[in-house]
């Protein structure tokens, strides 16, 4: 289930600015299927804000593309896909022992 993310812009080769959108479109998506995840495991209330959250990468990529500070939005972005992704593991672990 867990899905490798990466944990911060790499050090570009191509255009940064191409690089950050796809980046940002990947954690969405993560995010999105985080989001179902949580929903499954009957915490409607982080899927929601999952996906909320989300939704704001996708609706501000190109910002968070095209400004410095989006390198920090795409950090943090990737440390909650990390958190949550332990979070998701370790409930769905629990409740298949269950």
């Amino acid at each position: 289930m867990r899905q490798k993310a990466s944990q911060s812009p790499s050090a570009s080769k191509g255009n940064p600015i191409t690089e950050r959108l796809v980046l940002a479109s990947r954690y969405s998506e993560c995010l999105q299927r985080l989001s179902r995840a949580a929903h499954r495991l009957r915490h409607a209330d982080l899927g929601e804000k999952l996906m909320e959250i989300a939704g704001c990468i996708d609706r501000m990529s190109y910002d968070i593309a095209t400004n410095d500070a989006g390198v920090e939005i795409l950090r943090r972005a990737a440390r909650l896909i990390g958190t949550v992704e332990a979070l998701v593991d370790r409930k769905a672990k629990a409740s298949i022992l269950h």
